[in-house]
């Protein structure tokens, strides 16, 4: 009888032992998943949105692929992010040559992932309860009924009931945040070229001189200035001038990276932040920019035309703490020697430069230097 009693006493400790370790390893997920929760908010950059949120769903499956698609108001995939960097230190990271670009999500064939809550809330049927354990999750993310983006989520284990629970507890902050960061990004975007606005960039930029100054980090910028832009507005029509910007905003964004930023400067002028970058480094994504749209046909009302550009270049060398206006009015120098010189070139800033004609300053639709 002692022996059956020691036993039984042996097997329930072990089975506590079992239990307090699953209470233990569950609590120590659901702590890592509300303090990455907590943080998707803090900001309303995608990339810091999307580390943390992957970081949490790694907190609670091992993952082999974590994919999102964003979708704007067209129902277009605008974003496609997916993991990316050495195997120790994966996170989600944007592709902006991905094939899915620009494809039409079909809204009817995503809803048969999702199963509807209310009138105007729709869930990821894959998370409800009661659904088959699966290595594989296909979970739309709605706000109200707004599609805002589409996640793929695949584990080299089975997926099973109280993962599925903790992953559904993880969407609705990672929802709310990609809402709110879609209407930042609209509030900072100039909504003919698609870039980002100037006074954002002005902001960037600020940010990144700070971060040269405190590690001597190089930091480079780069202005574009459409050629003769004010007569294919004259002889063509505004709306020619508007597809030309339209146009060069799409080059622009598909030249540069995404730790960089582009934005529309004022009427037909563009500027490129470039972190990390010296300006001889950026001067080969100038050029990329440059011939790109120089191979670029226009049409309007069945009159073809064609646009150049000529952009100037310059980084923080030999600047002081106090002078970062000097970046942009270096690059500002450098962008009308390429003017001068006959345009459609790009130029990097020189101390040995002359300087060139005073500038009217940027206006929309204003004239090109003489």
């Amino acid at each position: 009888m002692d022996l059956l009693l020691a036993a039984a006493a042996v097997t329930a400790s072990v089975r506590a032992w079992r239990l307090g370790g699953r209470v233990r390893t569950l609590s120590s997920r659901l702590e890592s998943r509300d303090r990455e929760s907590h943080l998707l908010g803090e900001s309303p950059d995608p990339a810091q949105i999307l580390r943390h949120a992957y970081r949490a769903a790694a907190g609670i499956l091992p993952l082999h692929a974590f994919e999102l698609y964003r979708v704007d108001a067209a129902h277009k995939i605008y974003e496609y992010w997916t993991l990316g960097g050495p195997s120790d230190e994966r996170r989600p990271v944007r592709d902006p040559t991905s094939p899915f670009i620009g494809e039409h999500v079909d809204s009817r064939a995503v809803l048969r992932f999702a199963a509807t809550e209310t009138d105007r809330s729709f869930a990821p049927m894959d998370l409800l309860p009661g659904s088959e354990p699966t290595s594989r999750l296909h979970l739309p993310l709605y706000s109200g009924d707004v599609l805002l983006a589409y996640l793929t989520l695949v584990s080299t284990e089975p997926i099973d009931a109280h993962r599925k629970a903790e992953l559904r507890a993880l969407l609705a902050p990672l929802t709310a945040s990609l809402h709110a960061s879609r209407n930042w990004e609209i509030a900072v975007t100039d909504e003919l070229s698609g870039l980002s606005a100037r006074r954002y960039f002005e902001t960037r930029l600020a940010e990144e001189w700070a971060r040269h100054r405190r590690y001597d980090s190089p930091v480079a910028v780069a202005l574009f200035d459409l050629d003769h832009f004010k007569q294919v507005n004259d002889t063509l029509g505004h709306a020619a001038g508007d597809a030309a910007i339209r146009r060069f905003g799409e080059i622009l964004r598909a030249a540069v990276r995404a730790t960089d930023l582009a934005c529309r400067y004022g009427g037909e002028e563009f500027a490129v932040l470039f972190p990390e970058t010296h300006a001889r480094a950026a001067l080969a994504v100038a050029e990329r920019v440059r011939r790109a749209l120089e191979r670029e046909s226009f049409s309007s009302d069945g009159r073809a035309f064609q646009v150049t550009v000529s952009g100037g270049l310059a980084d923080a060398t030999g600047l002081a703490a106090d002078e970062r206006h000097q970046l942009l009015f270096r690059a500002d120098q450098a962008l009308y020697a390429a003017k001068d010189e006959g345009r459609n070139r790009m130029r990097l800033w020189t101390d040995r430069r002359r300087s060139p004609r005073p500038r009217k300053g940027p206006a929309p639709g204003g004239p090109d230097p003489p």
